[in-house]
This record gives structure tokens, C-alpha cells and sequence, in this order.
């Protein structure tokens, strides 16, 4: 089917081109062309490759954005590798990145060791003897 417009629509355009018939003849074809063009199964058709485009287009998007991410993330974790790593212990100091999909508010974790300096302030396990 699509080798027969694409024959079709290869004549039409070469009969325009090499037509010697004039500007009137020129002037009818694109006429026709143009009713054909806007006929209702022609219009379903262009409305269903639009939609097949728009769709892939959608999916390269999301496709180039996560790997944009995948990469990002992939560079941020390599420089925090080619980092020299201090003695005296950068977990000490609280200034490791946190791990992808990790909440840089430090999430539960932080909140435990909230709790456990408060225990160590006041001399009770777990902080609950106050």
C-alpha cells in the first residue's frame, strides 16, 4: 500500500515538474492535490502517523532524560571515588554524599543518631530516661 502512494505521488510530481502545459494546468493539479489532501480518510491517516510520532518522540525524551540522570549521577559518584580520603574519616564529620535516591536530610538514620548523642548526654540508653 505504501509503495503504491509513494508511486502515485512520485508520478503526480513528476508530471508537474515536467508538465509544458502552463501555469493554468500547474494550478489545477495542485487544485486536486489539495482536495485529496483534505479528504477525511487522508486526514485519519496523517492524525494516526502524528500520534505514532508523538509517541516515540515521548519516548526518546523520557530515554535521553534518564540517561542524562544515569550519567550525572554516574560522574558524581566517580568524583566522590577520585577523591583522596582523609585519616581521620570523612564519615566522622558527616560529609559523605548520601547514596543515589538517598534524602540529603540524612532521613531516619539521622534521627537515630540524634537520638543516641541525646542518650550520651544524659547518661540513658536510648535517651528515654529523663
Amino acid at each position: 500500500m505504501k509503495g503504491k502512494i509513494a508511486f502515485v505521488l512520485g508520478a503526480a510530481v513528476g508530471y508537474v515538474l515536467g508538465t509544458r502545459a502552463g501555469r493554468e494546468r500547474y494550478e489545477q493539479i495542485k487544485r486536486g492535490a489539495q482536495s485529496l489532501w483534505n479528504t477525511a480518510p487522508v486526514q485519519r491517516g496523517v492524525g494516526a502517523v502524528r500520534d505514532a510520532a508523538q509517541l516515540r518522540v515521548d519516548e526518546l525524551k523520557a530515554a535521553a532524560v534518564r540517561t542524562g540522570k544515569n550519567v550525572v549521577g554516574s560522574l558524581l559518584h566517580a568524583s566522590d571515588d577520585a577523591r583522596p580520603s582523609d585519616a581521620s574519616g570523612a564519615a566522622a564529620s558527616g560529609s559523605e554524599r548520601p547514596a543515589s535516591g538517598a534524602r540529603a536530610s540524612g532521613g531516619a538514620g539521622a534521627a537515630a543518631r540524634a537520638g543516641g548523642a541525646a542518650a550520651e548526654q544524659d547518661g540513658t540508653p536510648g535517651g528515654e530516661g529523663a
